[in-house]
């Protein structure tokens, strides 16, 4: 109930009997009550005239400026997804070889890390992985075996080197794989070669390090193709009838000692193994130019110490 303030007027006491009413109730001798104005004060809002939604133009623009700001956000999700493919492959790639020098010394035998690149737009589950073509890009796999007798299984030649290999391979028989397949989409690596990049002409760069030998020891360049091939699933023989096929390999002997065993390179140890990685969409990458800047970008090295085992990763 509506009541008005009576600071405004005095108010007298009520003592006489006319003043009260036939049952001792007192007659008010407050001022009279405008009940519209006061009770108008208080009305609620949407008593007030005040819209209650919102309009169908309003809704549509609300909708246009969301369709807006997708468009204009969508790439750059895009490129933190792909810097986070290539994060996640490579720390897993660096982890695997880790492991492999590991194994190889705690077990005292042979181990080998292959890698290959496919087709990404073949579906994973298809056998066998199509690695040749016009664009065999954009999916990388990598899996590890190791020697069950100790021995690597070919001896080291200067020609030749491998053809026991292949004598004594037996669909992997002398061989059992150490941990699962591992794939990696949006990544690419064949025939990925990046050129020198020294700490002398670049004192500053994240990408400086001292290089690999030679080009057999650069895992993507052509000239890298090992002479310990292996096939996966473990069990299906070189030549058919496998999944992957592994020609790029790093192998591991029974004191941690890395190597790329290629047809001509013997007993050869190189100061460090390396590998380079762009990331992919699907099947397409970028193609690089000659002297590129290494430190633009989104690409990765990874370096591997073959005698002391240490793994290194090179990000702009």
């Amino acid at each position: 109930m509506c009541v008005p303030s009576t600071s405004d007027r005095p108010v007298r006491p009520l003592n006489s009997v006319k003043e009260r009413g036939s049952h001792g109730a007192l007659r008010s001798q407050l001022p009279t009550i405008d009940s519209q104005r006061c009770c108008a004060a208080f009305t609620p809002p949407r008593q007030r005239g005040l819209p209650g939604g919102f309009t169908l133009l309003e809704v549509l623009i609300v909708i246009g400026l969301i369709a807006i700001l997708l468009v204009l956000v969508g790439p750059a999700f895009t490129k933190m997804k792909s810097g986070s493919d290539v994060t996640s492959a490579i720390y897993g790639v660096k982890g695997v070889l880790e492991n492999a020098r590991a194994y190889a010394k705690a077990n005292h035998t042979y181990v080998f890390v292959g890698l290959a690149e496919v087709d990404s737009s073949i579906d994973p589950s298809v056998s066998p992985q199509i690695s040749a073509g016009d664009t065999p890009y954009g999916r990388v796999a990598l899996a590890v075996v190791a020697s069950k007798d100790g021995t690597s299984q070919y001896q080291f030649a200067t020609t030749d080197q491998g053809t026991d290999w292949k004598a004594n391979y037996a669909n992997g028989a002398h061989l059992v794989a150490v941990g699962k397949l591992q794939t990696y989409e949006h990544l690419h690596f064949v025939p990925v070669d990046f050129g020198s990049w020294s700490p002398g002409a670049h004192p500053n760069s994240k990408m400086a390090r001292y290089q690999p030998t030679g080009p057999p020891y650069i895992l993507g360049n052509a000239a890298s193709t090992s002479v310990t091939p292996f096939t996966w699933p473990l069990g299906s023989p070189l030549e058919s009838g496998y999944q992957y096929r592994f020609d790029r390999v790093i192998n591991f002997d029974p004191t941690g000692i890395a190597r790329i065993a290629t047809a001509n390179n013997g007993d050869a140890v190189a100061h460090v193994i390396e590998i380079d990685f762009q990331p992919s969409h699907g099947t397409l990458f970028e193609s690089l130019p000659d002297n590129f800047n290494q430190d633009v970008g989104n690409h990765a090295v990874i370096q591997l110490g073959t005698t002391n085992g240490a793994v290194r990763v090179y990000r702009p």
